[in-house]
């Protein structure tokens, strides 16, 4: 019986500290996707709560769907024309790029002095992060979209097509030594982050562009095969998986393309399936799941004292649930789509949008402060936007049918500079990228 309570003592003293350090959040580091390896997006700078100025813009000769890393004084990112540049945060001008031969989606992570990033080449690069110059390259077994037959209805129905929604590569983080990452490949990897020697890969039946989170020694990653995963992050095997829904029909309502975020013990996530899911980070329990009205939810979620935040995809919600319970705080309406992950600093939150918008919201309530048009919003080449920035649908049917069949939805963003980049918040200034080609910096 001794024995009994002893050890009943020890668990129960264990379970408290591993939720007392988890409930620690790591310190913002700018040079990683969302901040840090927990991906809490959440910065220690002053908000920008009035309608915003340009402090400078970039432009790139591709899609920028990837966020920005920042070190020093120099901030990086990639872009569909397939290079990865570094620019002086201060003027936007350029101090280097590094062409790869396939578009470049991934969020670099610079840490040490090395900028690490994928490619839709195949290959890992790590960079000197001070003159671009290759420190070490990885192939991995091969990178592509997602694909489906008779994917979102499109039809021959027998045919496979490529899913152009697939927007990003998976991000890495940079943790004790080695760097993580996955691939389209269906591949995850563990690599040291010195040498880029494979330390380790995990194999899943689908492509992998979300961005891994760690946290209690595991690292935790979603994928197109419906999977969340949590891996040892130091030998790889698996801990536990927890599955969501599978859409084996057109494959709208399946995958998990958003990241994972870490806040306590609890791992929370979005999937296309439409829920929200709260996890239980060490078992893998659910906790709780909400529906979304079948809007995609492809972000990665951020977190404000007991609220978890979020927008939903195509239903066109911007929404905060008690974090504990998943029941509603409050919901507001959008005029656009989002599928970008949002950010807060102070009490403002902002969320990029699908035409081209970057929106400032109040956590606490949810009602917009100020809204930013892109370049390509103000030139609107498809003459589709009403005066608040949503799609005139007669407008919008007028354009497809002169098109022939040839403009579809996704076309409507990316010509309107969709905004697929997380946002981060330094100093004051806001900085994003955009499908018009820009990387924004704001104040």
């Amino acid at each position: 019986m001794l024995k009994f309570l002893q050890q009943s003592l020890a668990v129960l003293v264990l379970s408290n500290c591993i939720y007392s350090c988890a409930a620690q959040t790591p310190a913002v580091s700018y040079s990683m996707f969302r901040g840090n390896e927990k991906h809490t997006g959440v910065y220690p700078s002053a908000a920008i709560n009035s309608p915003p100025k340009v402090k400078w813009k970039f432009k790139t000769n591709g899609y920028v769907n990837s966020s920005p890393a920042i070190a020093g004084d120099k901030i990086y990112f990639g872009s569909g024309d397939s290079s990865l540049y570094c620019l002086n945060i201060n003027s936007g001008s350029v101090i280097w790029s590094y062409k790869t031969n396939g578009a470049v989606y991934s969020s670099p992570a610079v840490v040490n002095g090395i900028a690490y990033f994928g490619s839709h080449d195949g290959n890992f690069y790590a960079l000197n992060a001070a003159d671009g110059k290759v420190k070490w390259l990885f192939k991995t077994a091969g990178e592509k979209r997602f694909s489906g037959k008779h994917l979102h209805g499109q039809e021959p129905a027998d045919s496979l097509f490529v899913d152009r929604w697939d927007f990003w590569l998976s991000s890495p983080v940079v943790y004790d030594n080695e760097v993580y990452f996955g691939s389209g490949s269906g591949y995850f990897y563990a690599l040291d982050a010195k040498t880029g020697k494979q330390q380790w890969a995990f194999k899943t039946d689908g492509v992998i562009h979300s961005s891994p989170a760690i946290a209690f020694g595991n690292v935790y990653f979603g994928g197109w095969d419906t999977y969340m995963h949590a891996l040892n992050a130091k030998t790889g095997t698996e801990v536990w998986k927890f599955k969501t829904g599978v859409d084996t029909v057109i494959h709208n309502q399946t995958g998990i393309t958003g990241s994972a975020i870490i806040d306590g013990n609890m791992l929370y996530f979005g999937c296309r399936d439409s829920y929200v899911y709260a996890l239980n980070a060490i078992n893998g329990q659910l906790i709780w799941k909400k529906f979304n009205d079948r809007g995609w939810i492809s972000i990665t979620p951020v977190v404000y004292g007991d609220k978890l935040i979020y927008s939903s995809g195509s239903s066109k919600r911007f929404i905060a649930v008690n974090k504990m319970t998943g029941d509603t705080v409050y919901q507001q309406s959008f005029s656009s789509a989002t599928f970008a992950s949002p950010a807060i600093a102070g009490t403002t939150l902002y969320q990029g949008t699908f035409v081209g918008t970057m929106i400032a919201l109040d956590v606490n309530t949810g009602h917009t402060k100020w809204t930013f048009a892109t370049d390509a919003v103000t030139q609107d080449k498809y003459d589709i936007l009403n005066p608040d920035h949503s799609i005139n649908n007669e407008k919008f049917d007028a354009a497809l049918k002169r098109s022939g069949g040839k403009l579809r939805p996704i076309d409507v963003g990316l010509s309107l500079g969709c905004i697929n980049s997380s946002p981060v918040i330094k100093d004051g200034v806001l900085y994003f990228g955009s499908t018009d080609g820009n990387l924004y910096a704001l104040y």
